[in-house]
């Protein structure tokens, strides 16, 4: 659109810097507070929601029992194993958590406090004259069902890193949910008991059995090792020895000793026989022989000796006393021959018996020696026996050893883990909980007041601002023609609504009549669309582009603004279809418009002057058919320029750009053309399209104006318009 780029856009370059943001706040806000109304509503309605929703919810309650699991279990009965105890990891705690938590605990929990009968855990119960389930199936099926519930309000967590765990029940019951976390961390270390002394009884069982064959196998080792023994005569005659080495042990002693005896026995004879061969005395026999008997009669020679040596000195040869003390000497030595020769004959037997008995022994041990040696070879057949034997008697033993333990530590088994604290009745609900619900109807206040504003941003299309105008259409936005409804003057009035033009002359000072003023003088002072010559005389075309945008009242209103300051001003209806400003303001016409454009009367015939507003008046004769192209005419064209002569300011009430097509033949032959939008209610795409068709035949489209605006609302939310500051300058209207 040529013209319409030339205008210039003041307003953008006050709302460039604003707009320029990436998250406009103000904007936001700005919406928020344009659609307050609803905003409030919905916002009341959720609230009302929420608090609905937070007195239909039952309470319910958290009960919280807390237990721990050991790091190493501390056996009453210590067991003697090489493989030391298993300490408690993170992984056992987390595995613990699990089954606190499995379907197993919780139909412990079930059945220990019989919550299938229970209508929390049963809603069949609540049905009215429903009974408890009595068949085996029933009672399965709600026992699964009371599972299933249980473990939705089960929560069972690890306090951070440590071995302590919380289990948590919550329930509309304070009782029943501190009963169930109570029972659950009961049943599972009844669990952990129990299943202990299952394996503790099992381990018994079948060390028992194991130890009945053992017991057999060592039996028959040891009567095997027995009957070998037997066979091969293997006794042992201690812990480290034979009987056979034993004997040979003896017998190697006795044959040193007789060795040593015979070689005396041989020495002595020797002696004896070669002092005898010397022919020694008999008193150096005896001392050799160490004989007691030599020895006296070797005392009784000595003695008779000393008697014959005595009687030799006192009597001579022939004395009888010295004779028979020589006779008495004589059998002395016969007497010591004698026993000589007994002792040596002695001494030969001893020598003899001597050689005899080690002899003997040395045969004996010669015996032994091949025995032991048999003994040898049958030993190695006997030690792999007793080898048999006490491995047997060994692993036995040790059987024996953990089946003692095993009966000892029948109940002594620990759970290996502890009950910290048990859970008490919660006094106090922990939903529904006021202030998230207050948190929930804040925020979903918020979303519904964000999804209705969002909504009805989108929705809408019309426009509301001098800004929306500039922005959207890249037009000039004249200003904005209140709706009278919304002036305090009238709000406050129960009167009826008044008649626009009728207003603007009854209330001269109000803000209504002030917007008209403000427009015909932007229009007086905006250049004409001619030559300078014809710019004393204004002929403004005002249209709009769909019907019923109070396009025929501004028209009025204008014309009669524009008298009432001193203006000659002219009013002509020139839309056909509607004659709405003819059935306004004269209640008969002789001459209308048609009549002049075709010769049928003069201008002055036709042109009907208004007291009360000042304003000439051009009308049509109601029903009047007007052919399509008259307004376009020359004739039209003509008259036009009559009129500058005879007026200064001249308005052209004409049709809807959008269904009529005069509309812009008449916007082509006017100096300017002021085009009309309804506040909030005419599309912007619909004023596009008008403006683009206007443009398309070189229309003048001296700016936009916004009709029928709320000022009250426009106050709230007219950001970009000066009726933003309506409440500010009210106090200037009367």
């Amino acid at each position: 659109m040529n013209k319409m780029s030339e205008t210039p856009l003041p307003l953008d370059r006050f709302v460039a810097e604003e707009t320029s943001e990436l998250i406009d706040l103000r904007a936001i806000g700005r919406a928020f507070r344009k659609h307050i109304v609803p905003v409030f509503l919905v916002s009341l309605a959720a609230i009302i929601a929420t608090a609905a929703v937070y007195y239909m919810t039952a309470p319910s309650y958290l009960a919280t029992a807390t237990m721990v699991v050991e790091r190493q279990a501390q056996d009453v009965v210590p067991v003697n194993t090489e493989t030391p105890a298993l300490t408690t990891d993170s992984p056992t705690v987390d595995t613990t958590v699990e089954i606190l938590q499995s379907p197993f605990i919780a139909g412990r929990v079930v059945d220990a406090l019989k919550l299938a009968q229970e209508p929390e855990f049963n809603p069949a119960l609540l049905k009215e004259g429903a009974s408890p389930p009595t068949t085996a199936a029933q009672q399965l099926a709600a026992r699964d069902r009371a599972i299933r519930i249980l473990g939705g309000s089960l929560s069972v967590q690890r306090e951070g890193v440590s071995y302590a765990i919380a289990v948590q029940y919550t329930s509309e019951n304070p009782k029943m949910a501190a009963n169930i976390a109570n029972a659950t961390i009961d049943e599972y270390l009844l669990t952990r008991v129990e299943g202990e002394a299952g394996s503790t009884q099992r381990s018994a069982d079948l060390l028992e059995t194991r130890l009945e064959e053992l017991r057999g196998e060592v039996l028959a080792a040891e009567a095997q090792v027995a009957e070998y023994r037997s066979q091969e005569g293997l006794f042992a005659a201690s812990d480290v020895s034979s009987i056979t080495q034993q004997e040979l042990s003896v017998l190697n002693n006795q044959l040193a000793e007789a060795r040593a005896a015979e070689a005396v026995a041989n020495s002595r004879l020797t002696t004896a026989r070669s002092q005898v061969a010397q022919g020694l005395t008999g008193e150096s026999l005896g001392a050799a022989l160490e004989s007691e008997v030599v020895g006296a009669l070797r005392a009784q020679r000595a003695t008779a000796s000393a008697e014959v040596a005595n009687l030799t000195t006192r009597y001579g040869a022939r004395h009888p006393s010295l004779i028979k003390a020589q006779s008495q000497l004589a059998d002395v030595d016969v007497q010591i021959g004698a026993e000589v020769e007994r002792i040596v004959a002695s001494l030969k037997t001893e020598a003899t018996a001597a050689r005899g008995k080690t002899s003997s022994i040395a045969s004996s041990i010669a015996g032994l020696q091949n025995r032991l040696a048999v003994d040898s070879d049958a030993s190695v057949r006997l030690s792999e026996l007793e080898r048999n034997a006490a491995s047997a008697r060994e692993l036995y033993q040790g059987f024996l050893d953990r089946y003692k333990e095993s009966v000892a530590r029948q109940g002594t088994e620990t759970s290996g883990a502890k009950e910290v604290s048990r859970a008490a009745i919660p006094a106090l609900p922990i939903s529904p909980n006021p202030l998230l619900y207050i948190a929930i109807a804040f925020v979903a206040a918020g979303a519904c007041s964000t999804a209705v504003v969002a909504g009805r941003e989108f929705m809408e299309s019309g426009l509301r601002t001098a800004a929306d105008i500039e922005k959207k259409l890249q037009v000039s936005a004249l200003g904005s023609i209140p709706e009278i409804s919304s002036l305090p003057e009238v709000r406050k009035s129960r009167e009826p609504i008044p008649w626009p033009p009728q207003f603007l002359i009854e209330h001269p000072k109000s803000a209504f009549a002030e917007a008209f003023r403000a427009l015909k003088t932007s229009l007086v002072m905006a250049p004409g669309g001619r030559s300078a010559a014809r710019r004393q005389t204004k002929i403004i075309s005002i249209t709009s582009a769909l019907p019923g945008e109070g396009k025929t009242s501004s028209a009025i209103c204008l014309a009669s603004a524009a008298a009432r300051s001193g203006i000659r001003t002219l009013l002509v209806d020139c839309d056909s279809r509607r004659q709405a400003s003819s059935r306004s303001l004269a209640k008969s016409i002789t001459f209308g418009l048609t009549d002049v454009l075709n010769g049928d009367a003069s201008l002055e015939q036709a042109v009907v002057h208004d007291e009360d507003s000042g304003t000439y008046f051009l009308g049509q004769k109601p029903d009047e058919d007007t052919p399509f192209d008259l307004m376009g005419s020359q004739a039209m064209a003509d008259l036009l320029e009559e009129l500058r002569g005879q007026f200064q300011f001249v308005v052209l009430d004409t049709a809807p750009v959008l269904p009529v097509a005069e509309s812009r033949m008449l916007a082509a032959l006017a100096d300017m053309v002021l085009f009309l939008v309804q506040w909030k209610k005419t599309p912007a795409k619909a004023a596009e399209i008008g403006l683009h068709q206007l443009d398309g035949v070189g229309a003048n489209i001296v700016g936009v104006v916004l009709s029928r605006v709320d000022v009250v609302e426009q106050a709230r939310t007219g950001f970009g318009d000066a009726g933003l500051y309506f409440k500010q300058y009210k106090e200037y209207y009367a």
